[in-house]
């Protein structure tokens, strides 16, 4: 597998007396990983010996229909979308909820 992605140093993780490393402190710093459960990692090396981890997590069977169905996941990220662009409507009450889906 050919990887094209840009790296930026994080820091340095020293090797323990195990030739163990700890990512702890250098995952803290990338704030995308900080509220991200992480489960394992896949490991690639490449021909000049530099490693990359990719970070994984699991999806509960619960929710895993979302991912497994490519026109819903695209309707939940588009509802997304909406909510940042602040395209929502605010219904006050249980009444007014039945009234807005009646317009739906």
């Amino acid at each position: 597998m050919k990887i094209v992605e840009d790296f930026k140093q994080m820091g340095i993780a020293k090797v323990d007396d195990k030739k163990r490393i700890t990512l702890e402190t250098l995952l803290k710093k990338f704030k995308m990983l900080t509220h991200t459960p992480i489960n394992d990692f896949e490991v690639f090396i490449g021909d000049n010996g530099d490693i990359l981890l990719r970070p994984r997590t699991t999806i509960s069977t619960r929710e895993l229909w979302v991912h497994q169905n490519p026109e819903i996941l695209r309707s939940i990220q588009r509802g997304m979308r909406d909510i940042k662009e602040g395209q929502v409507t605010k219904v006050k009450n249980l009444e007014g909820l039945d009234k807005f889906f009646e317009k739906l």
